[in-house]
């Protein structure tokens, strides 16, 4: 288990927003600005989603009840932007075998790190694997808008400082985004308390199939 929660923190704002940050850098410093900013509206947009979904349930009750799904995942959804794309910018130079290499197992860490939101019982499934489609997404429309773009490769200080955040990043604290979702949510929905998934999945109930008086003796199929 301590495996899971470590694979579950390289999803944190904590490694993923500086590395996400690296990105429009390396961009910036290739003078790329206008997919800088491509970059920063796809990765914008996604997490605009992640956050809209969560104050929605946190603040009005609104989920999937019958897929137990009350928002994105944060985690998931920021790996599965940030990773493949940095591994496609790092090894833009490279031969194609290797950048499709790094991309592929870019993309393999996302779906760890959303596998390890759900073993750490952070998110249902359902949650985290819309998550980590909608920041692939995300990728996915990056990586395909630079294709056309010029050779370059990123700088060795700026890389050797985004992995020197990954490596020991993990054994910091996490921003707590759960605490000011929760304060939005509240302020613009003017409850006073907040929705949970155990308030929330209270409200079920059971569906019934009919049962006709003649099959009475079958009543426990029905249940």
């Amino acid at each position: 288990m301590h495996w899971w929660h470590y694979l579950s923190s390289l999803g944190a704002l904590g490694i993923t927003a500086p590395l996400g940050i690296g990105i429009a850098v390396w961009l910036g410093a290739a003078h790329c600005s206008r997919r800088a900013l491509v970059w920063c509206l796809l990765v914008g947009a996604a997490m605009l989603v992640v956050v809209a979904s969560k104050v929605a349930f946190i603040g009005w009750g609104v989920g999937l009840k019958a897929f137990d799904f009350t928002g994105f995942s944060g985690h998931a959804a920021r790996a599965g932007a940030v990773f493949p794309a940095a591994a496609y910018l790092v090894l833009r130079g490279a031969r194609r075998p290797w950048r499709v290499a790094g991309v592929v197992l870019a993309v393999l860490l996302a779906l760890v790190v959303t596998v390890s939101r759900v073993k750490v019982h952070a998110h249902s499934p359902a949650e985290a694997v819309l998550g980590v489609l909608l920041g692939l997404a995300a990728a996915g429309a990056f990586i395909a808008l630079c294709r056309s773009e010029k050779v370059f490769s990123p700088s060795p200080l700026l890389v050797g400082l985004t992995l020197a955040v990954l490596v020991f990043q993990p054994r910091t604290e996490g921003i707590d985004s759960q605490q000011w979702m929760t304060a939005l949510a509240l302020n613009l929905s003017g409850h006073d308390r907040p929705y949970t998934r155990w308030s929330w999945q209270q409200t079920r109930r059971p569906y019934l199939p009919p049962c006709r008086a003649e099959n009475i003796r079958f009543t426990y199929f029905c249940v």
